[in-house]
């Protein structure tokens, strides 16, 4: 792409279309826009094949990713600043309610934030649940260690949903809720682990000592919780793999 005299006030307008093209792969220029205004970055070791931190894409808009960004716009204006964004060029709102859309853009400390805090939580209780559960089975027949189970799936039931909702969420506002195989995954492993969990807490309350003696139909409690542990971790990898993309290439 042409380069423009800022001081000529010769900038050029740029659509996000032409602003895609430019996303540093494939020996492409690596241009990225924040609040309006275009930069070529295509020097920086820090945009290395288009992506920085392992995390921001160049050729998009990434005005929202900076007021998340441990430094400000400076850091941008130390590279060339080649042209704005086409102003009949409207940013693609979410979709999700008039209310919510308003409230997110007043702070957008919750377009991104949310989830990452919360989803630990319910990662926690359904990994410590089946490792308490199979301590009992395999070293140590204790009470207590049962009574850690059925702790962990009140709070499991607690913070579960939040974390779907959550996750929802940041894919309506960050994704746009265009398909990802990923964050998809994400969503229906994550129901179906609420469903097992609902189920083990309700047979829990109804017969206390299912995991202590399971027998008969009750001996899929014990198999749904531990059944956890590789619902869970596919889960903590697909939001490893979103958080942090591997890119060939990358060191």
């Amino acid at each position: 792409m042409e380069r423009y005299n800022i001081e000529e006030g010769l900038m050029k307008e740029i659509n996000r279309k032409e602003l895609a093209q430019n996303n540093g792969k494939e020996g492409k220029a690596t241009h990225v826009a924040v609040k309006g205004k275009v930069y070529d970055v295509s020097d920086s070791k820090r945009w290395k094949n288009g992506l920085h931190m392992n995390r921001h894409e160049a050729g998009q808009d990434l005005s929202d990713n900076l007021k998340a960004a441990p430094h400000g716009e400076e850091v941008l204006e130390k590279f060339t600043h080649i042209g704005v964004v086409k102003p009949d060029e409207s940013k693609e709102k979410p979709p999700i309610p008039g209310w919510l859309f308003n409230l997110l853009e007043a702070h957008p400390f919750f377009k991104r934030h949310p989830h990452p805090m919360v989803v630990h939580f319910p990662m926690a209780f359904f990994i410590t649940a089946p490792l308490f559960l199979l301590w009992y089975y395999l070293i140590s027949a204790t009470g207590p260690l049962l009574d850690a189970v059925f702790y962990m799936h009140i709070l499991g039931t607690m913070s579960l949903p939040v974390a779907i909702a959550t996750g929802w969420l940041s894919w309506q506002v960050n994704y746009l809720g265009k398909p990802n195989g990923l964050i998809i995954r994400k969503i229906v492993l994550s129901v179906i682990l609420l469903i097992l969990d609902v189920i083990v807490l309700i047979a829990l309350v109804v017969s206390p000592a299912v995991l202590a003696t399971p027998t008969g139909a009750g001996i899929v409690i014990p198999i749904f919780i531990i059944a956890y542990l590789p619902i869970t971790s596919i889960i903590g990898q697909h939001g490893g793999a979103l958080v942090f993309p591997v890119h060939e290439g990358n060191d």
